[in-house]
């Protein structure tokens, strides 16, 4: 059967930034809906590193040590290697003595833990296994959405309603929202294996005479692992079939021995396409897109979530003062385009950089991969790169009403 709810905010997807934003806003007493189309918040190979820049806004949200709480391992440093060599290093520590670290966090755990911390609120609700199919409108406001539920079709009017809904989201396709710009550089081949007994606390991206690949450590025991392939390279690299793929994994690294000998089919792999993008407005009257929906980061850096997060920080204020002044125009929810989006398109610019050499077609300019990482290490390049993607340049002035106690 239908029915029909009213709040003022409704949220369209419980990842970290749809919940970031509703826990924020329902803490400071504003009514949150959140819509997640999953059944649960299991999901694999999807946010999981919390880059200090992340724990910067949990700090400022008062709820950092809650967050490192959580079962997590530690990434301290990163390296770059061509096979065997080294080419050039960083260490967290040189870019923060307070944060000296990431933080490698499942996202399931991380989603369960932002949502107790909604529960407690009153204002706050979240429902599951809600399918957003259109968006509500009187002229040209959105004002909420309509939503298939196991119990038959939900209307939610709202205030505001806000897309958090991801790289494929609907709210952006039913709103008619345009995009700037959008770069597929390539696409990243995930899979896990168990972690040496001596590996640490550090990622390593290797370049070697086949695929690029990026190397980090997985909570609790394992290695992730992301192969760098050009856009349409996988079906090549299926095409040829398992047992040539098996060939190249044992030569890439002695950790992967294992893993490839009881290879038998590609089902241990999920295709993650390295993508970058930017929607030209996000706002419209009654209606905004964060994270993203709006401003989509490829793999580089593993720092989506963190960008994400920062948005919705942004998102709350604007949205709280809004509400308040009773004004949700594009005009005022575009607020938050404005504050977040120079550093977006910065971070994008240094990702597409590395997608350069990252997803290179040819076997020239792979060949020059290991010269251009050994000379930026050496100047000093990489490290300032890292830093700016890293880390927030300034705080990002939450204001006390979003604070939680520890």
């Amino acid at each position: 059967m239908s029915r029909t709810v009213e709040t003022d905010v409704c949220i369209i997807g419980g990842g970290p930034a749809g919940l970031i934003l509703g826990m924020m806003l329902a803490k400071a007493g504003v009514r949150v809906s959140v819509l997640e189309s999953q059944h649960d918040f299991h999901r694999e190979y999807r946010g999981e590193v919390l880059q200090p820049r992340f724990l910067q806004l949990m700090e400022e949200l008062g709820l950092r040590s809650y967050i490192e709480s959580l079962p997590s391992s530690k990434v301290r440093s990163g390296a770059f290697y061509y096979k065997e060599k080294r080419l050039a290093e960083f260490q967290f520590d040189r870019f923060s003595e307070e944060i000296p670290y990431a933080l490698w966090v499942p996202q399931p755990i991380l989603l369960g833990a932002l949502y107790e911390k909604t529960r407690e609120l009153p204002s706050f609700d979240l429902l599951f296994q809600a399918s957003v199919t259109g968006l509500l409108q009187e002229e040209e406001r959105v004002c909420g959405v309509r939503a298939d539920t196991p119990d038959g079709e939900l209307t939610v009017r709202a205030k505001v309603t806000v897309g958090a809904d991801g790289r494929f989201s609907a709210v952006r396709r039913l709103g008619g929202f345009e995009m700037e710009y959008e770069n597929h550089s390539g696409d990243l081949i995930w899979f896990s294996v168990p972690q040496p007994a001596d590996w640490g606390e550090g990622l390593r991206i290797k370049l070697t005479d086949g695929h690029p690949m990026i190397i980090l450590p997985k909570y609790p025991d394992l290695l992730q692992v992301g192969l760098a392939v050009p856009p349409g390279e996988w079906r090549a690299i299926k095409s040829r079939g398992v047992d040539a793929f098996r060939r190249e994994l044992l030569g890439a690294h002695p950790a992967f021995q294992s893993f490839a000998e009881e290879l038998h089919d590609f089902k241990p792999f999920v295709l993650l396409q390295a993508k970058t993008f930017f929607v030209r407005e996000w706002a419209r009257d009654g209606c905004l897109l964060i994270g993203d929906a709006a401003h989509c980061a490829s793999p580089i850096g593993a720092v989506g979530v963190s960008l994400s997060a920062a948005t919705a920080a942004a998102a709350a204020d604007v949205i709280y003062g809004a509400l308040q002044d009773g004004d949700v125009s594009a005009a005022r929810l575009g607020l938050v385009q404005e504050r977040r989006s120079g550093e977006m398109r910065s971070v994008h610019r240094i990702q597409e950089r590395g997608a350069k050499v990252l997803f290179a077609s040819t076997s020239f300019v792979r060949s020059l991969a290991p010269v251009i990482i050994s000379l930026g290490g050496r100047l000093n390049l990489v490290s300032r790169l890292q830093r700016r993607i890293l880390l927030q340049p300034e705080p990002l002035g939450v204001h006390p009403r979003f604070r939680f106690d520890a």
